[in-house]
């Protein structure tokens, strides 16, 4: 599988799996109970035991990574947060603008910030074993970096492009968001660092500039187009909302989200890295950009992004481009308006529909974008088997190799527990599974 940025050091950051609850035995109290109640008590104890950090927790955590690891100072330090959110339908923002529904987590990112006592500048990661160096006051070929730093180049990005110039700076990051989920995890990050520096450096930036910004620089650093949407997803997020993005203008609207006693989520983390190697998503971009100037030629003068294409004009459409277009222009398309719909469905608490465009959605993105692996088609299939049981759906959460599911939260318990046996059978491994 590619690294996502060759000739570096791209293993992902450290973050707090202790944090987020793993599958746990049965309990022996439970042993007395009727057969039939026991899964039900099994999975209300796990319901019960989820916990995440909250973001003053981080942040502290953050505040004193940065005293352990560079010592005590007397200058200020500021910390930001950031919550992880993943797409629910937003993956075909990383090539237009267009419109995404995410999904916030309890889990999130918090960076901490102060000015530096030495010569250079110093990023430390919780769990990482060195720091990463660079001098503000130049620019420096980027080298290979320490095991645990892989998105330190993020951060040194956004130092070097926020930050006053040649001022030096200490940085400590903390994170339980999966590195597995790449874009909400990239998102977290840049945001919470970009907050950071703000607080610290007083930066004469509005909210979206300094999104737009941060936005910039993870598609930079990450070398392939990334979506707006998540950033803004992040910098919104509040732990279980959805939040409907418009990618084009940075606006956001909160979608009323159900009780957590509603609606069950779960991640399965098949995959440390992403799917598919950056070179991958710029030719896609490449794709979709040369489809949109080719229906500007033969169809639609006035035509100017895919977002502004109405879904009954589909078929005219991709009847007007080569046939090699044809898949992934439907696929981009018919996600857009998608995401209509899944709002629909979540405002009206029709969970069966939410989670049908979910597995739809998913395959577009196999059929339409062959943008999947075996590994997470087998994962949504599992799912989609279940779907009589209680389980409503599952999406490849952003372009890792993560799946998140959703379902009734007393299925989801044994829906993850079924699904690392039968991926254990079939791959030869268990993949790691989370109770949201």
């Amino acid at each position: 599988m590619a690294a996502p940025h060759e000739g570096k050091d791209v293993t992902p950051l450290p973050f707090h799996r202790s944090t987020l609850m793993a599958d746990r035995p049965p309990h022996s109290e439970h042993d007395s109970a009727p057969p039939f109640i026991k899964p039900l008590l099994r999975a209300l104890d796990r319901i019960q035991a989820r916990e995440a950090l909250r973001p003053e927790q981080l942040t502290d955590r953050a505040r004193a990574l940065l005293a352990e690891r560079f010592g005590a100072a007397e200058p200020p330090v500021e910390a930001a947060f950031a919550h992880g959110s993943v797409g629910l339908l937003g993956e075909h923002t990383h090539y237009f603008d267009g419109f995404a529904l995410c999904l916030s987590l309890a889990q999130g990112t918090a960076v901490a910030v102060r000015r530096a006592g030495a010569g250079v500048s110093r990023v430390a990661f919780e769990g990482g074993r060195a720091p990463w160096t660079f001098d503000r006051a130049r620019d420096e070929e980027r080298q290979d970096r320490p095991d645990g730093t892989s998105w330190a180049c993020l951060v040194e990005d956004l130092v070097r492009r926020l930050g006053p110039a040649e001022v030096q700076v200490e940085v400590a990051v903390v994170t339980t968001v999966q590195p597995a989920c790449l874009d909400a995890y990239l998102a977290a990050l840049g945001v919470a660092t970009a907050r950071a520096l703000q607080a610290r450096f007083a930066l004469p930036f509005g909210t979206t500039a300094l999104l737009r910004a941060v936005r910039e620089v993870i598609a930079a650093c990450a070398e392939q187009p990334f979506s707006a949407a998540y950033v803004v997803a992040a910098e919104a997020g509040r732990p279980y909302a959805f939040t409907l993005v418009d990618a084009d203008s940075l606006d956001h609207l909160p979608v009323e989200s159900p009780a957590r006693d509603m609606l069950g989520w779960g991640l399965v983390e098949v995959e440390r890295g992403p799917v598919c190697p950056p070179a991958f998503y710029r030719k896609q971009q490449e794709r979709a950009d040369k489809a949109l100037a080719l229906l500007q030629r033969k169809a639609f003068p006035r035509l100017t992004s895919f977002r502004n294409l109405d879904f009954l004009d589909q078929p005219r459409a991709l009847d007007a481009l080569p046939r090699r277009y044809r898949p992934f222009v439907r696929y981009l398309v018919s996600e857009n308006h998608r995401v209509q719909k899944l709002v629909w469905a979540a405002r009206r608490r029709d969970w069966q529909l939410f989670g049908a465009l979910l597995l739809i959605s998913h395959a577009s993105l196999r059929n339409d974008a062959r943008s999947s692996s075996a590994e997470v088609d087998f994962v949504v299939e599992q799912v989609e088997t279940m779907t009589l049981e209680g389980m409503y759906g599952a999406c490849r959460a952003g372009r890792g190799g993560c799946i998140l599911l959703v379902g009734q939260p007393f299925i989801v318990p044994q829906c993850l527990d079924r699904i690392k046996a039968a991926f254990q059978e079939r791959f030869g491994h268990a993949p790691e599974t989370t109770l949201l």
